[in-house]
């Protein structure tokens, strides 16, 4: 029998917790640490530990679309190396858009705006850790540390982004393109990714604004001005024209 993973999703204000069973497959939310210093932080996590009986802890990474870390990925890692110092083995997962799904798996639960803030850390947090348990099922489980950092991805090189469809709840798949700069602001250029007996095109390119949550992390939202969209598009032609020049 394995030893359970504790999972984290890290944010500034909260912690959301999520735990696997001993077999390692189903992610379980537990509950939402309200962060209140590193001390007691942590020592909430060792009590969580020691109630899972388990020394491995698992945390969301927040990657820029770009595959690059942040500022927020500094937080994260420093919280971490305390939890190392209290004797836990801490692993890291790309947590790209996991809050993003969160928020939508509450949204057709029908749960009201106030319990979504209350649950969606806890959510987020069994949504990482399920990624990596399924991605990992072929594979054995390393038991101690291989490199200086332990960064556990899914599809982390590809640049592939899985986005909700609203209308639909579908999961589609997209390849990110580009991370472009326009005004002081930032978007993302996606490729839909189609199917293979469907056709031998190209997919449709699309762009969407890269903003903050309540909570700070990354999210993603359509730009419904068309001027906009047709100037930042041109933007990632540029871009697309320039790295052609390179090679």
């Amino acid at each position: 029998m394995n030893e359970r993973i504790l999972a984290l999703d890290i944010g500034d204000v909260r912690i959301g917790v999520a735990v696997s069973d001993a077999m390692r497959m189903i992610a379980t939310p537990v509950e939402v640490i309200k962060r209140v210093g590193f001390g007691p932080d942590v020592k909430r996590v060792k009590q969580l530990c020691e109630q899972y009986d388990t020394t491995i802890v698992l945390s969301g990474l927040p990657y820029n679309m770009d595959g690059t870390l942040g500022f927020q990925s500094e937080k994260v890692k420093l919280f971490c190396q305390q939890l190392e110092k209290a004797g836990l083995t801490v692993y890291y997962q790309d947590e790209r858009l996991t809050t993003v799904t969160a928020e939508h798996a509450l949204l057709e639960d029908n749960m009201h705006r106030a319990e979504r803030r209350q649950n969606v850390d806890k959510v987020a947090a069994a949504i990482i850790l399920q990624q990596f348990l399924d991605s990992q099922a072929q594979n054995t489980m390393p038991t101690g540390h291989e490199s200086e950092e332990n960064t556990m991805t899914m599809e982390n090189e590809s640049n592939i982004i899985e986005l909700i469809d609203d209308e639909t709840g579908a999961t589609v798949p997209f390849e990110h393109l580009a991370t472009i700069e326009h005004e002081g602001e930032y978007y993302i250029a996606l490729m839909v990714i189609e199917e293979e007996d469907q056709n031998d095109e190209e997919g449709e390119v699309v762009i969407m604004k890269i903003e903050a949550d309540d909570q700070g992390n990354e999210c993603y939202v359509c730009v419904e001005d068309e001027e906009l969209q047709e100037t930042v598009f041109e933007k990632f032609l540029q871009l697309m024209e320039e790295a052609e020049d390179e090679e």
